[in-house]
């Protein structure tokens, strides 16, 4: 079989299966462009069930949250200077090789926490309550329905 059929068998039946984005959702995540999304929802303070943001910039890797489900955490940038708190649950696929000055993109749910802005459901959402969230660096969609990550 050609490497071009099984990959058209793969995209049509794995989203059946919940075990992978789709060609179109991995071609929408590495297109992504700005982050007016994340922009608009840490100006107004709002929580927001998604959102998607590309450009941010790691500016601190914080120690790991080991208490209950084990997460991944670190700050970046918006495009403008604000500050947010990203938290990667690393039971959900691969760690992130993110280091300081390091740029990505990210899509999960968005909230104002007692500590400031939160991004947080970094990966698949398995309740189905909002969309899989996801980060994407240095080429890899982080955070895919049951796997560790996607094309380079």
């Amino acid at each position: 079989m050609s490497r071009k059929y099984i990959s058209l068998v793969l995209s049509l039946l794995l989203p059946l299966l919940g075990q992978a984005y789709t060609p179109a959702q991995q071609d929408h995540i590495e297109a992504l462009s700005g982050d007016t999304q994340l922009v608009q929802a840490m100006k107004q303070k709002r929580d927001t069930n998604y959102v998607e943001a590309a450009d941010l910039v790691v500016t601190k890797i914080l120690p790991d949250d080991t208490q209950g489900l084990p997460h991944q955490r670190w700050l970046a940038h918006a495009s403008d200077g604000g500050s947010v708190l990203l938290v990667y649950n690393s039971d959900m696929g691969a760690r992130i090789p993110v280091k300081v000055g390091d740029h990505f993109a990210a899509g999960g749910q968005f909230i104002w926490s007692n500590q400031g802005p939160l991004l947080h459901w970094l990966h698949e959402d398995t309740r189905n309550k909002r969309p899989d969230g996801f980060v994407y660096y240095g080429g890899v969609i982080y955070g895919e329905p049951n796997n560790n990550h996607s094309r380079h």
